[in-house]
């Protein structure tokens, strides 16, 4: 066991963090879900399985890249303490206290569903089937097939579950019909968008979505399941390790095994990699250019086009990272790299630092007062704090875009009177009286 934990000595260090991090909310009765927590837990936790370096390329960080890997670590849990000291405990305040249409809500979230509708006919118009259930599914999923605008709309399946699943919880939503037809629509949406379009961006989200909708809208999920949950992940990996060594080096069954267990691991630490890559340039490779800042609203300002000219003018990469990929097709790079080549080492402090400053006061006005807009919209953010560790989503306009919709929804379905919402709570309250009698 001492021999393990020499051998990888960052994976070990990391998983003690990840683990009393864990015991520090669970002791705490803290949520999970929080801004920091998420943060660390994510970030650690994917790097100490990276470190495993169970791929070539996956090579030790340079000074660099930890100095600015634990800075932004670090400045994203000052921002969150400095809000916290500021700030006492609080209570959340009954739902029942704000206005909210529901079923103009549900009926805008069915335009948008008619959307995604769209979109999925698109994909069996040019693959002839949902991709899942074509001859050659891993064809129709590459980047050789081009699906025009219909992509803008089978890849919003996440929008579709966000809108359908924010309704399907009793304790914001009073209307117990529209609870009764969000939830299953909400989870066919999650099983139809791997069937239409095999993709584990669009999967994790939609999961991703639904699980933290219902932490705060239902119950709390527990530190325990959760430790549960990563427990059984790493018992996993080490039963797929111990099989795979079972066989010799030269035999089929290996190299199944060899695919089986390092794929997933690809997926995750070529972010990584690519990380250390990009930050610590070669002498015989050109460094990306200095952006100016100018690249960080780009996925702002996508669908005019702006940001595609000032791209191949200048000669920065695109969506792929081309110039910083250690081994092509593997190309991610989290959003470490996309900030260091927008405003330097500072930004790597100060935009963690703002966006945990920024993420806590969210999340207190989510604790003190829960609104339709104010969860969507933190379960939206936090999900991709999450997920940093893989992907800048504020780099794709596809995401600047859901949030527009979701704050235009949100503000229409709140242009009403507040006794819009009892007297809805009101029918229910008899209707449950009259099943009762």
């Amino acid at each position: 066991m001492f021999a393990q934990v020499c051998e990888y000595p960052e994976t070990t260090v990391l998983l003690f963090i990840v683990a009393g991090l864990l015991f520090y909310v669970w002791k705490k009765k803290l949520d999970f879900f929080s801004p920091a927590t998420v943060y660390i837990f994510f970030q650690c936790l994917t790097l100490a399985f990276a470190y495993l370096r169970l791929d070539h390329a996956m090579t030790p960080f340079h000074a660099k890249t930890w100095f600015v890997w634990g800075g932004a670590l670090f400045s994203f849990a000052s921002g969150c303490l400095l809000f916290q000291w500021n700030h006492s405990p609080c209570k959340t305040q009954p739902t029942e206290n704000f206005a909210y249409n529901w079923k103009l809500h549900f009926i805008l979230s069915c335009f948008i569903l008619a959307l995604y509708f769209v979109g999925i006919f698109g994909i069996i118009q040019v693959a002839g089937n949902l991709i899942l259930f074509t001859g050659n599914a891993g064809y129709f999923a590459s980047r050789k097939v081009d699906y025009g605008f219909y992509a803008q709309f089978f890849s919003s399946a996440p929008l579709v579950v966000m809108l359908f699943g924010v309704a399907s919880f009793k304790s914001l939503n009073p209307v117990r019909w529209i609870r009764r037809i969000s939830l299953p629509i909400t989870l066919f949406i999650s099983v139809l968008s791997v069937c239409a379009y095999p993709s584990r961006t669009t999967l994790f989200m939609c999961l991703g979505f639904a699980v933290i909708l219902f932490n705060f809208l239902c119950k709390r999920i527990s530190v325990l399941l959760i430790t549960a949950l990563l427990i059984a992940g790493i018992v996993g990996f080490i039963f797929v390790a111990s099989a795979r060594s079972q066989y010799g080096e030269s035999s089929v069954k290996s190299m199944t095994m060899e695919a089986a267990m390092t794929m997933p691991y690809k997926y995750v630490a070529n972010n990584y990699w690519n990380l250390d890559y990009a930050i610590n340039s070669p002498t015989d490779r050109e460094i990306h250019p200095f952006t100016y800042g100018i690249d960080f609203f780009s996925g702002m300002f996508e669908y005019f086009r702006a940001p595609g000219a000032l791209k191949t003018s200048f000669g920065w990469d695109g969506i792929y990272n081309e110039s910083v990929q250690k081994i092509p097709g593997l190309n991610t790079t989290g959003y470490l790299w996309e900030i260091y080549k927008d405003f330097g080492l500072p930004g790597c402090f100060l935009v963690p630092f703002l966006v945990g400053l920024g993420m806590s006061i969210l999340f207190d006005r989510v604790k003190r007062r829960k609104t339709p807009r104010l969860v969507m919209f933190y379960v939206f953010f936090i999900y991709f704090v999450g997920f940093w560790f893989f992907l800048a989503g504020y780099k794709q306009g596809i995401f600047w875009a859901w949030g527009v919709i979701i704050w235009m929804i949100s503000t229409i379905c709140s242009l009403h009177p507040k006794a819009l919402v009892k007297s809805e709570i009101q029918e229910e309250n008899c209707a449950e009286r009259n099943i009762a009698g």
